[in-house]
């Protein structure tokens, strides 16, 4: 073997051996990272699963507890302005009665009556009924206030009379209030009841019905009255959030006669107007031993329950529930088969499959090309090829190290400057694959961002004045471009976890109550969450998270004071609050910027902003107000 087919053979090893040894290495580290990927898609896709169902029923559970209080209440001042009517002489105006069970094209505008009793229809009730008229403007009142969380208003005496609001003609022709659930409950109890899950008849929605009893001055009984709220209105789910969610189910489950959990009825959460008429349904829940059923027994109305695997219809079930009335035997239930989760992950496997396949074969075509490329420039340049493969070889071993910013450095005009600039485009399009992952991460914030403008209005004027007032106060500080591009970003963003809160709270047109404001709250830790996987812009998570944090540790979510607030955070907090004070709200118009300078003024050094940021802020804008 000749000397100089000795060098080849040398330089060969030399400038290959590495690039190999790197190659089989990356594979490696890819087949490690795919078998990863597999179990934590698995571990991930039923967390998440477990998750969102935790999440609708809690949801679901605080709406049922927050109407609730509010339908009792309402509940209550119906009752007393029904007993006032009935104490107070009839009014004089002449009250034409009909039977509402042969009414059509009912004025919804009005109550409506009906007569239950012969003596009731042959006139002998027309005091009461007088009675009952002279309250109906309080009726609609409190439905009007109720913000159509209510369906049906309604009252029965113990004579036979009763009323309705908003009027309707559906009664059944037998139709008689004192034999109705509602109305025996409410005699027999002294304080608001809520009864079992039933179905309209009218509109085919499940109502809860809140009833209490009528008194007289003497505190007898008379009557009773009663509010139907409907279910539909505390349902909010979107299919976005989860694919899955197609095949989940939401359910209704009672306790039988034999002490068995059964679904009476099962639909699909996505549509909230479905009519759930019909037959019921007996599914039994297997799976659920005693002591399950007693912990679900022991549930308040709007307390929920997880269950892990739950047997129905031959599928396994996630199973989480929410209690529709205290202690008793009525549950609403959001359910989701396993084998819809397990569907998948098994889609998110045989993609990650697909990639490894798709990499493997990559990796086998660079390095066949990489052999050839080589061997020719060896074989026509072997006594110039040791010190720039060896160079080559260092870089190939940096980027397969994760040093993506590494380069050969060679600036040839031959085969081997070719080579180099071929591992120096590598290296290039492997540094722009993460800048476009990221960059794609910052894309999906921004369409986050655009999701939530459409679902909130106010977010878009809103960020986008106190990214500019934030940038003016960064620039005053003396930021360097880089680090302002970082605060532009941050400040658009940083309200982006607002996408979680229900439009409900977001786009409420009057004050937040202390409820709402705590889910308001929330909204950093949304955001922070959102932003988690910029491992390169952590500063975004920072802002998001923290722009509500407070100087003196008394701001949220976590209590940060001084210097562990991130100093962009701290910017962002300020134009925040400037832009809060100054900028018209829903339920309120903005205060002059003479006003909002005057109390940043007076609390400069109340402990909320950090006191040189806040000193160079008011700076500012005097400053700017005298130029203008």
């Amino acid at each position: 073997m000749s000397i100089r087919l000795q060098q080849l053979l040398l330089l060969l090893a030399i400038a290959l051996l590495p690039v190999l040894i790197a190659g089989l290495q990356s594979q490696s580290q890819i087949d490690d990272m795919a078998a990863q990927i597999a179990v934590t898609a698995r571990q991930q896709e039923l967390l998440r699963e477990r998750h969102y169902l935790r999440e609708k029923v809690a949801d679901l559970g605080t709406s049922l507890r927050l109407v609730g209080r509010n339908t009792e209440d309402l509940l209550r001042r119906q009752a007393l302005s029904l007993e006032q009517a009935l104490r107070a002489p009839a009014p004089a105006s002449a009250l034409a009665i009909l039977d509402s069970r042969r009414l059509e094209g009912v004025d919804t505008s009005q109550p409506s009556f009906l007569l239950a009793d012969a003596g009731c229809a042959a006139g002998n009730c027309e005091l009461t009924l007088q009675q009952l008229a002279a309250s109906g403007t309080e009726l609609r009142a409190l439905h009007a206030q109720a913000e159509q969380n209510s369906l049906w208003h309604y009252a029965g005496l113990d004579n036979g009379v009763s009323m309705v609001y908003p009027a309707h003609g559906n009664y059944p022709v037998d139709y008689d209030p004192r034999d109705r659930p509602w109305y025996r409950a409410a005699i027999a109890a002294a304080e608001p009841v809520w009864l079992p899950l039933t179905i309209d008849a009218s509109t085919g929605q499940p109502v809860l019905t809140a009833t209490t009893a009528l008194r007289d001055a003497a505190g007898n009984s008379v009557g009773a009255t009663a509010i139907d709220l409907p279910l539909r209105k505390l349902l909010n789910f979107h299919s976005s959030a989860a694919p899955w969610l197609d095949v989940a189910r939401l359910a209704l489950v009672r306790l039988d006669s034999a002490g068995q959990l059964v679904v009476v009825a099962m639909k699909e959460p996505l549509d909230r107007n479905i009519d759930w008429r019909g037959p019921e349904q007996s599914l039994q829940l297997d799976s659920i031993d005693a002591a399950h059923i007693n912990a679900m027994l022991q549930l308040n109305r709007g307390e929920s329950r997880f269950f892990e695997k739950i047997a129905l219809a031959g599928d396994n079930y996630h199973v989480a529930v929410t209690a529709l009335n205290d202690r008793g035997d009525n549950w609403l239930a959001l359910i989701s088969p396993h084998s819809a989760s397990e569907a998948a992950v098994a889609r998110a496997l045989a993609f990650v499959e697909d990639v490894r396949t798709a990499s493997m074969r990559e990796h086998f075509i660079s390095a066949l090309l990489l052999v050839i490329v080589v061997s020719l420039i060896a074989l026509f340049a072997a006594n110039r090829v040791t010190r720039p493969l060896i160079q080559m070889s260092d870089t190939a071993g940096a980027l397969a190290d994760g040093k993506l910013d590494s380069r050969t450095g060679l600036v040839r005009s031959d085969e081997l400057g070719t080579l180099s600039a071929s591992i120096d485009r590598m290296a290039d399009s492997i540094e722009q694959l993460q800048l476009d992952q990221e960059q794609a991460y910052r894309d999906m914030l921004m369409s986050l961002h655009r999701a939530l403008e459409k679902k909130d209005a106010y977010t878009a004027g809103h960020s986008g004045r106190v990214t500019r007032t934030a940038l003016q106060l960064g620039q005053r500080m003396g930021l360097d471009e880089s680090t302002l591009d970082i605060l532009r970003f941050g400040a658009l963003t940083h309200d982006l976890g607002k996408i979680g809160i229900a439009d409900a709270i977001l786009n409420k047109p009057a004050a937040l109550d202390p409820a709402e404001k705590e889910i308001m709250k929330q909204h950093p830790v949304f955001s922070k969450t959102i932003m988690q996987p910029l491992v390169r812009f952590a500063e975004y998570a920072e802002i998001a998270g923290s722009h509500h944090e407070h100087w003196d540790g008394s701001g949220y979510p976590e209590g940060l004071k001084g210097e562990e607030i991130h100093l962009l955070a701290r910017i962002v907090g300020i134009a925040d609050t400037w832009d809060s004070m100054i900028g018209d709200r829903v339920y309120r118009k903005g205060m002059p910027q003479e006003k909002a300078l005057a109390i940043l003024e007076a609390e400069q050094d109340s402990g909320q902003f950090d006191p040189e940021l806040i000193r160079e802020f008011l700076a500012m804008v005097r400053e700017s107000r005298q130029a203008s």
